[in-house]
């Protein structure tokens, strides 16, 4: 199951890559058009600003996964190694709970958001620009949760799994 768990997580970090590496392609084609007077796309930069957010939470999960998030270790370093990795520990339940609600509280966005529109420069149902996030959140707190029970190293922090 960890190992379906993985490649599910390498897949999203890999469609993450994908829709970043489709945005300045989308953007390069739009300034063509104009450059060309060919016309304009109106529908640019709405799809840039919603393939950064689902790029962002599709790939959290994995970036956690490969220990690639940004954290402070000040208190951490000063610690030895029981102490150090009772921390760790309670760091990654307080995450996990964090993500708990945040899931929570992002689903009840995405229903909240049902049935209603932005209309900028295309209609495009709302409850579609905030999908990303419950999913996300869930899969990270999976990622936190899985996390707990993995063994750890000499630094308190579980053994890298996986990989792309």
């Amino acid at each position: 199951m960890l190992r379906f768990f993985d490649r599910f997580l390498d897949l999203m970090a890999i469609l993450s890559g994908l829709l970043l590496a489709l945005i300045p392609i989308l953007i390069v084609y739009d300034a063509a058009l104009r450059i060309l007077h060919l016309g304009a796309t109106v529908w640019v930069n709405d799809f840039s600003a919603i393939f950064v957010v689902y790029a962002t939470f599709l790939a959290a999960p994995w970036l956690q996964r490969e220990k690639g998030h940004i954290y402070v270790e000040v208190v951490a370093d000063r610690l030895g190694g029981a102490s150090r990795q009772v921390l760790a520990q309670a760091v990654r339940v307080v995450c996990a709970l964090a993500c708990l609600y945040l899931t929570y509280r992002s689903a009840t966005v995405v229903e909240a958001n049902i049935g209603y529109f932005d209309v900028s420069a295309i209609e495009t149902p709302r409850w579609v620009r905030f999908l990303p996030l419950p999913f996300g959140f869930f899969l990270l707190m999976l990622q936190f949760i899985r996390e707990l029970f993995e063994r750890p190293t000499e630094t308190g922090e579980p053994a890298p799994t996986g990989g792309v």
